[in-house]
């Protein structure tokens, strides 16, 4: 007979969702008909491999019914043999209580059964006339794909045909669970309108196609079918107040261009929004104007909190035990958009499914309640979508299923009539963590807290102290820092510049206005997050308490926790309390540095708080790696390591963003970017934000990259081509971690109809794999490049140095189990030796089948005839086949269980015995199955330091990889770079480069040589230290600017440069001035954005420092910008003695410089002729020349911008006119070069002091700027 066994899954019976329903109607019928039912998924059937999910779509044509009832006489029966072969069948399943479709395939005449075949390419061999079945008469037509994304369509007056999607685009299909919608009825009252558990099953059409090019939401909701949850408990069907049975029509094929028209019948009309407005302005009074949070405080009140809602009582009082959870659930989140788990499909309710219309293109349910959803299948394409767009995902789970509900109800007298349901996650765009969610790129998503500790005085001693804390959720990283900043808070936007938080966590109303606009100015569009001071964003002292208590209990629940950490963990003997409690060693020395270390702490508090909500705390604080800032203002990483790129070089090189759609093309990323793995790419972006300085470390990563060139390419080659395999490791490894910790969504509780199991298996696997691969690959370059001259590619090659020895780790791992048949079957058998409750269930199981081999032996000896065997017939194992000659010996406890010619088969109480005894091994063989993923993910996370380490590794061999393939990309020649290293302060800082390219210039960008390299000296014993450049508009001084900045940066990455040559003493900072343009949202003018810039530079820079100044002082007038350039420039060359470019058009500068051996006169030549009208016409020729120009021909660069030449003569004419006045006026004056210095002098003494002003605001500011151009203009005339 037709029956099932229990399901492996998650939870003891995978359900359908109107089990959730089935307490609140009685039942009509224990044995329905198939005319009234759709056939619901089948469980697999007891065999040797496992097979697809059966079918659940009915057969689309109408049918003829031949019935055979169970439990009819003989004479009676219906005997079918031959005559049913190739016809189309139900066969209805009791202990399923339904009917599955199949076909007819064969008759075995010996065993009186047919073969049939179900429709999910299942087979079972079934004696008819022992079955009810129904023949359906129609033949079968043209054969279609499996039918996929059905559509149940009802009404409340007449039913509607099912609808069938038919797409040679279709997914696989998946089972839509009942809807927890009702059809369209009369409101009455609040009940009316979201009665979750009391709801027709039926959702109606519902396909998610805002157009018709687009695919249909995937999937299909199974059709309403009664089922007996208790004997006298079911649901009953509803339409609109009267109960009618159900009737399911032949369903119809339907392409696109009918589709539009089927919707209308259920897809709520354009006005719908207007309409549900109207209805909730209606019943949801509480929502308006009226608006009060949790504590019934209205939007005017100052602690009014928006997230959170007062519902009435009135109002709770009418909800059923669904709308209660759901509305409580939004009441204390209004902030975030819920995802409430019914059966096997997430639905939006309420305001929630007008987001899910909009932004996810479900479609509305019908009815007068706003409401859809989607299967759990697509839960990550739409938390991902609506997270990235910035909405908060609530995650509501179902953690309890209808049977345990029901038990839970008898054991304890509860009278709930609703499954438990608990928050399980809160994605945003700073925590996404699942695969599906981040594949689109490699880029990491920080999350960033921020706290300030402004104080204002008159040395500015204190100044500007910031606590930060960035967090990517996807690989565990966790980077802390403090440091103090300027004004113009110019570190902290470094930071932001540099890591692109997504994300904004900060303590409500603390931070100054400066800070509030530069965490929105530096970001794209980021998710701000403002938490309550000190109650939840934690100070220094809360946050290490809370860390001690999360670190106990991590401990305590898992005992093996320390036991790989010891390089990165240590007790922290200072502190009383944490002498039990091992910590990170970052947060140790945070705790110890006292006021150094408290803002970060803070800001790691808010971090954590924020986490906790989003159920990350306890995997992130596990598994974290944790970093200090480079430039943290304590412990030895305070020591210069790194070369400083603020935020305005970041942005002016175009080092990560074009200046023209933010975009990576054109960018020096860009061009250095040849990673293959998306770790590498990720460390390549850290190096080159933050280049290294020490020239020992430069040297060594110089050397690293020569060695992956000449004969060793080709073994470098191969070795890059094996890791380009490679997913991303280290957020694969994130997720394998965190899935052992059961937490979230991940917890055992969480009632998942997709195989979860099996999802975490294949991760499981594809982390392992990636790790053998790895150290593969690591062992065969490390072979190749066994006699490189790389001391830093030796330590990474080596097994036990750079290299973590985990080659036995994972043997133990590969001989567990057999890894391409567990990937296949979705099960581990774990190998003999490897795990021990598996091992003895085994020998349990073994014992019972030798009892029964034994058995066997003894009753061949009864019968006196060897040939007597065990036989299985279908299901029915273990039959004593005996000949029919021996019946009369056989003895009389012998049960016949059936017979065939010749052969009578028994079984007796020995047997029935064994066969329990097998029952129990089988069953607690399977039981340790169910638990062997866990310990052996377990035992792979009790290294998770190590496999960290090894993903390290390789990044770094990528990233030198990419460096020395970048080379070959370059126009012109390549040389390796020469660090000078000084020896004493009386050194001068060089920058010598012969025939210097344009890094991110390419070959194949240009023809061959068509880029003009230039020779350029920037101090050492003979030269000056400074170029004052001067020559025509477009002859090519920012581009020069430019690429002596960006040398000198790969430089110190370690990259070759394009050059023949290039000297250069180490560059502790890089300042850029360039461009023009304001900050309006700042409330900066273009010339007040120059200016600061400026400021900074005079304030910052160091003798070892490289400044690009481009035009200077262009936001003003002349005379205003020439004085101030020249005050700069002053500044520069006397003061700092820094290397420098400083681009003009005031050529009165280079006059004043003709002199001066500290500063070089250079030009960009040009050739100057005359063109059509007598008007001056200049070929560029892009060569940095000696001397000055004496004019920028600003008129050439009119006419190739197609200004009239009527327009161009005219302005030539005024050129000339000017200039014949300027230089009258500059005789007349007479003024004398004393006392010209002398004003000078004060000039820039003014400037200088303008950067120290940082107790200023706004018009006082432009009072000093006011009165420092008044005094240029006197000083100027």
């Amino acid at each position: 007979m037709a029956s099932r066994r229990p399901s492996n899954g998650r939870s003891p019976l995978v359900n359908q969702q109107r089990q959730i329903t089935a307490f609140f109607a009685k039942t009509t019928s224990s044995t329905p008909s198939p005319s009234s039912l759709t056939p619901k998924s089948r469980p697999k059937l007891k065999s040797s491999s496992p097979k697809p999910s059966p079918s659940t779509v009915s057969t689309p044509y109408p049918s003829t019914l031949t019935t055979s009832p169970l439990g009819c006489s003989d004479s009676t029966k219906t005997l079918y043999q031959q005559e049913v072969l190739n016809r189309r069948i139900r066969v209805y399943w009791p202990l399923d209580n339904c009917w599955y479709e199949g076909s007819v395939k064969s008759f075995d005449k010996t065993l009186g059964k047919h073969l049939v075949h179900y429709d999910d390419a299942e087979e079972e061999m079934l004696d008819l006339s022992q079955e009810r079945i129904e023949l359906i008469e129609t033949p079968v037509a043209k054969k279609f794909r499996r039918l996929r994304r059905p559509r149940v369509v009802e009404d409340d007056e007449e039913e509607k045909p099912d609808v069938i999607w038919n797409d040679d685009d279709d997914s696989e299909d998946e089972e839509w669970g009942n809807s927890a919608g009702k059809g369209a009825q009369k409101d009455e009252g609040c009940t009316g309108d979201m009665d979750f558990e009391a709801k027709e099953e039926d959702r109606g059409l519902r396909i998610g196609l805002p157009g018709l090019n687009k695919k249909a939401e995937s999937g299909k909701r199974k059709c309403s079918a009664e089922h007996k949850v208790q004997s006298t408990l079911v649901k009953k069907i509803k339409r609109g107040g009267n109960n009618k049975s159900t009737k399911t029509e032949a369903p119809t094929i339907i392409n696109r261009d009918c589709l539009k028209e089927s919707n209308n019948e259920q897809v709520l009309s354009g006005n719908a929004v207007e309409r549900f407005s109207m209805r909730e302005t209606e019943k949801f009074p509480f929502l308006g104007k009226n608006r009060r949070d949790a504590n019934r405080r209205r939007a005017g009140d100052v602690n009014y909190d928006s997230k959170t809602l007062y519902l009435p009582p009135s109002f709770l009082k009418d909800l059923t035990g669904g709308q209660r959870q759901w509305w409580e659930l939004k009441s204390k989140h209004m902030d975030k958009v819920l995802f409430f788990k019914m059966g096997k499909f997430y639905e939006l309710f309420e305001m929630d499914a007008h987001i899910g219309a909009k932004e996810l293109d479900l479609q509305y349910m019908k009815g007068d309640q706003p409401h859809c959803g989607f299967p759990e299948k697509n839960f990550s394409m739409h938390a991902e979508k609506l997270a990235q767009k910035g909405y908060r995902v609530l995650v509501v789970e179902q953690t309890e299923t209808p049977e345990q509900l029901e038990l839970r109800r008898r054991e304890s007298g509860s009278k709930d009539k609703v499954v438990k349901r608990e928050i399980c996650a809160v994605i945003t765009k700073g925590t996404l963590t699942e695969g599906e969610m981040l594949a689109a790129s490699p880029d990491a998503s920080y999350l960033i807290a921020v706290t300030e500790n402004y104080q204002t005085s008159v040395n500015q001693v204190d100044g500007r102290t910031y606590g930060v804390c960035l967090v990517d959720v996807a690989t565990n990283k966790v980077i802390l820092g403090q440091f103090t900043d300027d004004s113009d808070c110019s570190s902290l936007c470094s930071l932001l510049l540099e890591f692109r938080p997504v994300e904004i966590i900060k303590p409500s109303k603390l931070l100054s206005p400066e800070t509030e606009r530069l965490l929105i100015r530096h970001t794209r569009n980021p998710l701000v997050n403002e938490l309550v001071p000190l109650s939840e964003f934690w100070d220094a002292e809360k946050t290490m308490h809370e860390v001690k208590v999360m670190y106990q209990r991590l401990h305590t629940t898992s005992s093996q926790y320390c036991q790989d950490e010891s390089a990165i963990y240590h007790m922290n003997s200072t502190d009383k309390d944490s002498q039990s409690v091992n910590i990170p060693s970052v947060l140790s020395e945070l705790a110890n540095a006292g006021e150094k270390g408290i803002h970060a702490l803070s800001a790691f508090g808010g971090t954590l708080f924020y986490l906790k909500q989003a159920f990350l705390d306890e995997s992130l604080l596990k598994y974290a790696e944790f970093q200090l800032l480079p430039y943290s203002g304590f412990g030895e990483i305070a020591q210069k390591r790194y070369m400083v790129l603020d935020a305005v070089a970041l942005e002016n090189l175009e080092i990560f963003e074009n200046s023209k759609n933010s975009g990576s093309k054109g960018t020096l990323y860009a061009q250095m970017n040849h990673c293959v793995t998306a770790f590498g790419k990720r460390l390549l972006r850290t190096w080159l934000a933050r280049p290294l300085y020490h020239v020992e470390a430069i040297k060594e990563r110089q050397d690293a990259v020569a060695a992956l060139k000449g004969i060793n390419l080709p073994a470098v080659l191969e070795f890059r081509k094996e890791i380009s395999k490679l997913p991303d490791m280290e957020r694969l490894l994130s997720r394998t971690f965190a899935s052992s910790e059961g937490n979230g969504r991940n917890a055992n509780k969480v009632v998942l109809y997709e195989d979860a199991a099996m999802k975490q298996l294949q991760q499981f696997i594809s982390a392992l794999k990636g790790c053998e691969l790895m150290v593969c690959a690591c062992t065969s370059l490390g072979l190749a490049l066994e006699n490189a001259d790389s001391k830093l590619l030796h330590d990474l090659l080596t097994p036990g140095k750079g290299l973590p020895d985990v080659k036995f780790t994972l043997k133990q791992l590969k001989d567990a189990f057999d890894w391409a048949e567990a990937n296949c079957s979705g099960r581990i058998i774990p190998r003999e030796g490897v795990d021990e409750e598996y091992d003895a269930a085994c020998e349990s199981l073994r014992r019972v089948e030798l009892n029964l081999v034994k058995h066997l032996k003894e009753q061949r000896k009864l019968f006196g005839d060897a040939s007597i065997n065990y036989v299985t017939i279908g299901k029915d194992a273990y039959l004593l086949e005996v000949p029919e000659s021996l019946c009369d010996r056989v003895p009389p406890e012998y049960e016949v269980q059936s017979s065939k010619k010749g052969y009578f088969r028994y079984r007796n109480p020995v047997i029935k015995k064994l066969l329990v005894d097998l029952s129990e091994a089988e069953a607690e063989r399977e039981l340790t199955l169910k638990s062997i993923l866990r310990r052996l993910i377990g035992r792979f996370c009790e290294h998770h330091s190590k496999w960290r380490e090894l993903v390290s590794t390789i990044a770094e061999l990528d990233a030198l990889v990419s460096l020395s393939i970048a080379s070959d990309y370059y126009e012109g020649p390549t040389c390796r770079p020469h660090l000078r290293e000084l020896s004493s302060h009386n050194d001068v800082p060089c920058l010598v480069a012969k025939s210097l390219g344009h890094p991110i210039i390419v070959s194949d960008s240009l023809d061959k040589g068509a880029f003009v390299s230039n020779d350029v000296t920037l101090g050492s014993a003979e030269h000056s230290s400074f170029i004052l450049l001067t020559g025509p508009n477009m002859g090519g001084k920012s581009t020069l600017l430019r690429q002596v900045c960006l040398a000198v940066i790969l430089a110190q990455v370690g990259a070759y440069v394009p050059a023949e040559s290039f000297d250069l003493s180490p560059v502790d900072k890089v300042f850029v001035r360039m461009g023009a343009k304001d900050h309006i949202m700042a409330g900066q003018s273009t010339f007040l954005t120059e200016l600061l810039e400026t400021s900074s530079m005079l304030s910052s820079a160091t003798r070892n420092s490289l400044v690009a100044l481009d035009e200077l002082g262009r936001g003003t007038s002349t005379s205003d910008g020439q004085a101030l350039a020249a005050a700069v420039l002053e500044h520069f060359v006397h003061k700092v003695q820094c290397r420098g470019l400083f681009s003009t058009h005031y050529h009165r500068l280079a006059i004043d410089y003709l002199q001066n051996p500290k500063v070089s006169l250079c030009h960009m030549a040009c050739q100057v002729g005359k063109g059509v009208g007598g008007l001056e016409e200049v070929t560029f020729l892009y060569k940095l020349t000696l001397g000055t120009c004496p004019k920028s021909y600003g008129g050439n660069v009119a006419r190739l911008a197609g200004v009239p030449d009527i327009v161009l003569q005219k302005a030539d004419r005024k050129s000339q006119e000017f200039e014949r006045v300027y230089d009258k006026r500059s005789r007349s004056k007479g003024i004398s070069s004393k006392n010209w210095d002398e004003k000078v002098i004060k000039v820039i003494w003014s400037l200088v002091h303008l950067a120290d002003y940082d107790e200023c605001r706004g018009s006082e500011v432009v009072d000093l700027l006011i009165d420092l151009q008044r005094r240029a203009k006197m000083l100027l005339g």
